[in-house]
Parts: C-alpha cells; sequence; structure tokens
C-alpha cells in the first residue's frame, strides 16, 4: 500500500508490503530520476523469501515531494528514508537494496545507522567521483540537445542492455514518465550528489567504515555506469572484507527490470549466505 509519509525536509512516497513487525525485512531505495515503481516486477520474487517489503521514493522525485530548502545531498536523502521508515516502524534487521545513486543512499543509510541493517546489496553503483555524475560518462553524452539521461525516449533507452526489448515490459515508458515527473532544476541538484558524496570519501572507505555483508552487482551491458565506471567501481571495492561482487549477464543499469527473478535469486542466496558479524558472535 502506497502513504505518503511526512519527514523533517519533506514527504516521502512509500510503498509497504507486509507486517511491519516481521524478522524478515527488505528496503527498496531508487537512483536519480527513477521511482518505486522500477521495482514493482521484482516484488513478486522479493516476497518468496521477505514477509515484509518497502520502496520509497527520493525527496525531488517519484511521489515524493520536492525537499523544504531545495536541499539535496546523500546525506539529507538518507536521513529522510530513515525517518520515514521509522514512522513506519520498520527499524531494524533490515536489507537495504538501491541501485545506481541509490546504493549511495543505501550506503549512508548504514553510515548513519548501521545497527539496524543486516545486509547491503548495490547494484550498477558508482564507487569514485570520477565516475560518480553517470551522465557525464554514458553512452549518449556527446548527442546535442537530449538534456540529461532519460529525458527523453532514445536516452531512456540507455538504462537498459543494447538487446533489452523495452516493449517487454508491463510498463515499457515507466522510464520515461519517471524522470519527466522531476523538475529540471531540482533534477541537476540530484546529479550532484553523488559526485559531492563521492568526493568527500570514496566508496571504499565508506564500507570498511561498518561491518555489514555487502553485494555488489553489476550489469554486464551498463551503458549508465559504462564499462570504465564499472571497472573502477570493482578495483576501488574489490578489497573491501564482507564484500563480494557478481555480474548479470545481458543486463544493463536496470538489471531488476531485465532479469527480476535471476537479480532477486543473487539477493536471496547472498542474504541465506552471510551473516553480519555483531550477530555471529552472539
Amino acid at each position: 500500500m502506497e502513504k505518503i509519509l511526512s519527514t523533517s525536509e519533506g514527504s516521502v512516497n512509500t510503498n509497504l508490503i507486509g507486517p511491519v513487525d516481521s524478522d524478515s525485512i527488505i528496503v527498496l531505495v531508487p537512483g536519480i530520476n527513477g521511482s518505486i515503481e522500477y521495482f514493482n516486477d521484482m516484488i513478486p520474487y522479493l516476497k518468496s523469501k521477505y514477509q515484509t517489503i518497502v520502496a520509497l521514493d527520493l525527496l525531488g522525485q517519484g511521489k515524493s515531494s520536492n525537499s523544504k530548502n531545495d536541499h539535496y545531498t546523500i546525506d539529507s536523502e538518507a536521513w529522510n528514508l530513515l525517518e520515514a521508515m521509522a514512522r513506519l516502524k520498520i527499524t531494524r534487521k533490515l536489507v537495504v537494496f538501491g541501485y545506481g545513486v541509490g546504493g549511495l543512499v543505501a550506503v549512508n543509510m548504514a553510515e548513519m545507522r548501521g545497527f539496524t541493517i543486516n545486509k547491503l546489496i548495490l547494484l550498477n553503483t558508482p564507487a569514485t567521483d570520477k565516475y560518480a555524475d553517470m551522465d557525464a560518462h554514458s553512452s549518449v553524452a556527446s548527442i546535442p540537445l537530449l538534456g540529461k539521461l532519460a529525458k527523453s525516449p532514445v536516452k531512456a533507452g540507455m538504462y537498459f542492455d543494447k538487446n533489452f526489448d523495452r516493449s517487454s515490459l508491463k510498463d515499457p515508458k515507466v522510464v520515461d514518465e519517471a524522470a519527466n515527473r522531476v523538475d529540471h532544476k531540482v533534477a541537476k541538484k540530484l546529479q550532484k550528489m553523488s559526485v559531492d558524496y563521492l568526493g568527500e570519501k570514496a566508496l571504499n572507505k565508506r564500507l570498511r567504515s561498518f561491518n555489514i555483508p555487502t553485494l555488489a552487482l553489476f550489469g554486464e551491458g551498463d551503458q549508465v555506469l559504462t564499462d570504465k565506471g564499472v571497472k573502477d567501481a570493482k578495483a576501488t571495492i574489490g578489497r573491501v572484507p564482507d564484500l563480494k561482487i557478481e555480474d548479470i549477464k545481458g543486463a544493463g543499469h536496470l538489471a531488476m527490470m531485465e532479469k527480476p527473478e535471476e537479480v532477486v535469486k543473487m539477493i536471496i542466496e547472498f542474504d541465506e549466505s552471510t551473516v553480519k558479524k555483531e550477530e555471529s558472535a552472539e
């Protein structure tokens, strides 16, 4: 059930499936210019493992409001999601999944409230500020007059593997529609968040600041992060303890829409095969 919840800096749109008091909860965080609708294809598969599923729109996009103070940072987005989850009384033993910049928001949630999070799942998330502005490095960055990623059907197609047929999606226009809901000025500020966040401290250092098993997934056909961005991310985070890297063949930036069953299988296998150190010591 979708519900809008007030936070200190705006109103967060949430979609809660299942009870709030279960011990099997997964949280879904979209990337910039995205929407919680991107998770619709994977939710049926997630239900086989998780009793509770909650997806949240970032401020400035989806059905969430813009920030009250026109303030957009990874920190503020993470804090507002944590506030919304607290209002839902979902505050413990969480598995948090984020794709793209949403993965950075998930990491920052762990930096702030690591004791509430058991596992992190990152999909096509940049690791350094060099590739944080993924629009600048995408395969269509040199095409003039198209604006930011996903602001046109041509660019929206770049979110998927080159060989993926978007007409096979239940809603082939979901990417275009999500991007068009974002105000142009807000979109620029959202794009800047990841550059500032990773410029302050790279992803490997952030992941080392807490002890949470982390799965980093990368679509082999990601045209947004690009091959160079994927290689940079793998090289940057490859030696982080309690971290596993896996590739998804035939999938692009939005792999959870292209191959929802396969992505969910990877999430569940990782979740069931790892234990947070604090728990194993008990």
